[in-house]
């Protein structure tokens, strides 16, 4: 068998700031599940279950020793498994605030904006927001429609929603489009100036006509924000980092977890247990599990390898782990072709364009490109680009360990 001189079958993680530790978790158990039925927190919302509407929409965060940052990526807990958290610090709806600790800004003004009608996709909207806000405390706008790509609301039709999250970007200097603004003119609010971008309705009182606002609030009452005040990554998982090094264990009635640390035991395991399903972001296993009644008793979460999600810039070209996500693909894509002419990054730049409408902003936080490939899903788009671009795929067996 592997070896596992740092082996765990002990889940370790915390949530809004509180340790959990579980030797006794079930690994088909996803994130969401575990939240609502074991810790009791009902905040997070199941919809769709498959990544689509993002009412499940959670925080992750995790300690990248290479760069000494903290990164925080959203996700969908319906798909996510509990055991892929092992080591990683979870924020939901109920940790950034409520009504009796107080308001987060962020939920604050999708109250006062007017951007809950039922309030089910509403935590969700709030978590993708808050996130944002954790990565970039100035956002603009555009940065804010990206990352609520993942969120559906059926009810608000997104306006007031997205006015109410306004004064958080870049953008609300612009306010309403009028140089005289509120945002110049000291205490005046929004509700006294005239948006001649967004509404021309005008009122006729005795005979005068007067030209008449849209808002149905006062941004001068929104709760102001302050990144120094949000909850602070746990300290325990910046010093210790036992926990990114173990190969974790975790078995359950019908399904073992395992999380392999080296590609040599990925490798193994996977020697040992062919029909096994390698997985990263579960986005597409988690679907078949969860509509097709698929079960699969041995899963295999490679995020720990460092071959697997290394990204090597060449002269040729990059060379992405099979774990790399689809954001730092990405992200890395993004880079290139800021500092490199167009003529070498042209199908950098056609990736991109793909990844614009490559589902929502936390799938991409968490399946992989590898994934993507090996699925062969028809509605991906893409294999065909990656095809068209004539790159190389390198497969790797135990028996061909060391012959790449």
């Amino acid at each position: 068998m592997c070896e596992k001189a740092a082996s765990s079958g002990t889940l370790v993680f915390f949530v809004n700031g509180k340790k959990v530790e579980d030797a006794n978790v079930d690994p088909e158990y996803t994130l969401l599940t575990y939240l609502r039925n074991k810790l009791r927190l009902c905040g997070t919302k199941l919809g769709c279950a498959e990544g689509g509407c993002g009412a499940c929409t959670v925080m992750l965060s995790q300690y990248d020793r290479v760069k000494d940052k903290v990164k925080h990526f959203s996700v969908n807990a319906c798909l996510a498994p509990v055991a892929s958290v092992h080591g990683l610090a979870v924020t939901t709806v109920e940790g950034i605030g409520s009504t009796t600790t107080g308001l987060h800004a962020v939920q604050d003004r999708i109250s006062r904006a007017h951007g809950s009608q039922c309030g089910f996709c509403t935590p969700g909207i709030v978590m993708s927001m808050y996130t944002l806000l954790r990565n970039n405390p100035k956002p603009s706008m555009a940065d804010l429609d990206e990352y609520f790509t993942g969120n559906l609301c059926r009810c608000t039709g997104y306006r007031p929603i997205l006015e109410g999250f306004r004064g958080l970007t870049t953008d609300a200097a612009a306010g309403c489009g009028k140089t005289d603004c509120c945002k110049l003119r000291g205490s005046q609010s929004c509700n006294e100036v005239v948006d001649e971008k967004v509404n021309d309705v005008t009122n006729s009182v005795n005979g005068e006509t007067t030209e008449a606002c849209n808002l149905l609030y006062d941004e001068m009452q929104f709760q102001p924000y302050d990144p120094s005040q949000e909850i602070i990554f746990p300290p325990e998982l910046k010093i210790r980092d036992d926990l990114d090094k173990q190969y974790l264990e975790v078995r359950g009635p019908r399904v073992i977890f395992y999380r392999p640390v080296s590609l040599s035991q990925l490798l193994e395991l996977k020697n040992l247990y062919p029909d096994a399903k390698i997985i990263v972001g579960n986005t597409e296993v988690g679907v078949e599990v969860k509509f097709k009644n698929q079960v699969y008793p041995v899963l295999i979460n490679p995020t720990k390898v460092e071959e697997l999600t290394s990204v090597q810039v060449k002269e040729t070209g990059i060379v992405f782990g099979a774990s790399v996500t689809l954001t730092t693909l990405e992200d890395t894509l993004h880079t290139e072709v800021n500092i490199k002419p167009e003529y070498q990054t042209r199908v950098f730049s056609a990736i991109l364009e793909m990844l614009r409408w490559f589902a929502g902003k936390q799938i991409r936080n968490t399946a992989a490109i590898g994934g993507n490939i090996m699925t062969g899903s028809p509605i991906s788009d893409l294999n065909p680009l990656l095809m068209a671009a004539g790159s190389i795929l390198t497969l790797h067996s135990q028996e061909a360990h060391g012959k790449w």
